[in-house]
């Protein structure tokens, strides 16, 4: 889809005019907004045909010789930023729905024109595969009005809605189409084609053996598919600077090993790659972007099945670091695909800061829900760039807390580590306390998408069931300031 902005009304198929609820001032339009609507939008406000409510949509029937098609799209209050966005989805939906072509955009001009541009883009996502049932998209969007925004700014928004797309991609894919040999080509597409590319390195199993990975490779030894080490590398600050470190979790499928998932769990379980994917997502806008810091990101690709070669609980795994991980579940897996790859990514790029990002646990789903991102580390610091920055991304993050409880529950009977806890509460912050004996120290975050990666029960104008791309606007935020 073309979208550009414009400030006049050219022949279009569909015509989609925000108003905010209760609050409609013609003046708010400038002089984009036709004198044949005004009326109209205010006579249907008072006999409340039309409420301006998020996400509602009304067509309405004026006289506009260059538009086929009139539509009024609800703000709604305005005091939650992500309703904008939500109401760029609305129409983007209904543009959808009635095979619109061109369509146009009026937006009052106190409104953020980045959330509409990040709404239209993420409310025109549809996952298909089926070939007779195709979905459509329109071709082009312009949008008048809006606060003053610098092109620049415009361009990252919409790589990054773009990039969210990417992730959404990646993870609603069937798991026999997203193996870690599928991810790692996936990876190596990301920044062709553009100046001071993205560098990636993939390495497989024999590499990982030599280097010590045992944990990570224990996780893969169910699956006659190879376990993939997908390492990024972008340069855009100075020689001497410091990365960022991206560390994702990538299982393409975890079936649970030996602790097999139940149904009604195990069906939805090709998420569980979700932080390798969002990594991934990253990456295009990174490359898209330019940020003028070095960054680096490590993805640890395995699937967890169950077979003759399978790792069972009871067995006992060597992490890179030397650390002996006594195995009390098996679909307690994440972590131990996450030990090695932190490791690895703290100790060979000596990084500034480090962030994982995983879908861990089931804990964090009770403790936080389906709308909130667990977040823990050792780095005060970091953990508020992460809030700030989630902030400004209208997405939501809770600090959860790692202490000597939590790392004594994790400590191993005849190993150095167990890697489930003695008791049943604080999932999450215990699965935080394992991860933080490989991070060398090294200022580090642990993002737990286990509640919001994925949502198969509810959607809204912006996010279809599925993969949602949590958490790249807050990360995007934080790599650009």
């Amino acid at each position: 889809m073309e979208i550009s902005t414009s400030k006049k009304l050219n022949s279009v198929d569909g015509l989609f005019i925000f108003v905010p609820e209760k609050k409609f001032n013609p003046k708010d339009f400038g002089k984009n907004l036709p004198t044949s609507i005004k009326n109209q939008i205010s006579t249907r406000l008072k006999d409340k045909d039309f409420e301006g409510k998020i996400g509602e949509v009304c067509q309405v029937f004026p006289v506009i010789k260059s538009v086929k098609k009139v539509f009024l799209v609800g703000l709604g209050k305005e005091e939650k930023k992500n309703e904008i966005r939500r109401a760029a989805g609305a129409a983007m939906r209904q543009a959808k729905k009635m095979k619109l072509k061109k369509i146009s955009f009026i937006i009052p001009n106190n409104i953020d024109l980045r959330r509409i541009l990040s709404g239209a883009v993420l409310g025109d996502y549809e996952f298909k595969i089926a070939k007779k049932d195709k979905s459509f998209s329109p071709k082009s969007l312009e949008i008048m009005g809006g606060e003053k925004t610098d092109a620049q700014t415009l361009l990252s928004e919409y790589h990054c809605a773009e990039s969210t797309n990417l992730v959404r991609d990646l993870i609603n894919l069937p798991p026999n189409m997203m193996t870690p040999k599928i991810l790692a080509a996936e990876a190596k597409k990301i920044g062709k084609g553009v100046k001071n590319p993205v560098k990636v390195k993939i390495m497989g199993e024999k590499e990982m053996k030599k280097m010590g990975m045992g944990s990570l490779l224990g996780v893969g030894l169910g699956s006659h598919e190879e376990s993939q080490l997908i390492v990024l590398e972008y340069n855009g600050g100075k020689k001497s600077e410091k990365p960022v470190a991206l560390v994702g979790k990538a299982v393409c499928f975890d079936a649970g090993g030996y602790n097999l998932k139940p149904t009604k769990y195990i069906e939805e379980m090709k998420s569980d790659m979700s932080g390798g994917a969002t990594v991934l997502g990253l990456f295009k806008w990174i490359a898209e972007a330019k940020p003028k810091k070095n960054i680096v990101g490590v993805v640890g690709a395995v699937e967890n099945l169950v077979s003759g070669n399978a790792f069972k609980p009871g067995d006992i795994l060597t992490a890179m670091n030397g650390m002996t991980i006594e195995i009390g579940n098996t679909d307690a897996e994440g972590r131990l695909v996450l030990a090695d790859c932190l490791y690895y990514t703290a100790t060979k790029y000596k990084p500034a800061k480090m962030m994982d990002i995983a879908t861990l646990t089931g804990a964090v789903v009770v403790a936080l829900g389906n709308e909130i991102t667990g977040i823990m580390g050792n780095n005060p610091e970091l953990i508020t760039e992460i809030k700030e920055s989630s902030e400004k991304a209208d997405e939501m993050v809770w600090e959860l807390p790692i202490t000597d409880t939590f790392r004594d529950n994790m400590k191993g009977t005849i190993s150095d580590l167990n890697n489930i806890s003695k008791g049943v509460g604080g999932g999450s912050s215990n699965g935080g306390a394992f991860l933080e004996n490989f991070v060398n120290k090294t200022p580090w975050a642990h993002l737990d998408l286990g509640g919001t990666a994925f949502k198969s029960g509810s959607a809204d104008e912006i996010t279809q069931k599925g993969a949602t791309g949590v958490i790249v606007r807050t990360l995007k935020n934080l790599l650009k300031d």
